[in-house]
């Protein structure tokens, strides 16, 4: 994880009510949040789980002195229970076109996603570790910040796309950057049903990276993939 810098400035209590399950950490006066929070709340029987593992997260962002709210992002199913998104949004001064497009930033709460959402995945873990230690054994916690995590699997999905007519027209292999498993797992899931290319993964640790290969080819070594589709 990135780390935390210098001291944090002093933070006010929110003075303002936003929708139930949002936590706002803004300064004194501070100002309105630039998107407008989901609207949906958390089910009533995951509400005191969702609350402490939002108020320990907020307690880490404020930290580093970041001006964030914090709010209820949904609930999904996991392969061992239920996974809840626990959604980032700034509180941004300087108007809400600074932050929009710009996850590769290192202004606004980009410091909190990291290369490939690599800090955001620490949080989550953390979050995960912190709320595991009592019998929500099948509640887990997964950090978003400002809607990266689906810009970025519509992001990886389009390379996927353009990668595979690559092969098909060029009848060679094309091979990624590397990704962390999760990034890799959704190239997989993309390509898991195309009729003329395969997708493989090579290299070890964090090189470890995609390739996309017309469908019947075959990588060059022993290599094994490691990710897993269900």
């Amino acid at each position: 994880m990135n780390g935390y810098g210098d001291g944090p400035p002093r933070f006010s209590r929110p003075r303002r009510r936003g929708p139930r399950g949002a936590q706002s950490l803004a300064p004194r006066g501070g100002d309105r949040p630039r998107h407008p929070a989901r609207r949906q709340s958390c089910p009533p029987e995951l509400r005191e789980p969702f609350v402490e593992a939002r108020d320990f997260l907020a307690g880490l962002i404020a930290v580093l002195g970041l001006p964030a709210r914090l709010g209820f992002g949904g609930i999904d199913p996991a392969r061992d229970g239920q996974q809840i998104t626990i959604d980032v949004h700034a509180l941004d001064p300087r108007g809400p076109a600074r932050y929009r497009d710009r996850d590769d930033h290192d202004d606004g709460l980009a410091i909190l996603i990291g290369k490939h959402g690599a800090t955001l995945d620490a949080l989550s873990a953390v979050t995960n570790a912190v709320m595991h230690r009592g019998e929500q054994r099948d509640l887990f916690f997964t950090v978003d910040v400002e809607g990266y995590r689906e810009r970025r699997v519509a992001t990886l999905r389009s390379i996927a796309t353009r990668c595979a007519t690559k092969v098909i027209h060029e009848r060679v292999a094309v091979e990624l950057e590397p990704m962390p498993p999760a990034e890799r797992r959704i190239i997989h899931l993309a390509l898991a049903a195309h009729r003329d290319v395969a997708t493989e993964s090579t290299g070890e640790g964090r090189d470890r990276r995609v390739v996309i290969m017309p469908r019947g080819s075959v990588l060059p070594g022993p290599e094994e993939d490691d990710e897993s589709f269900d």
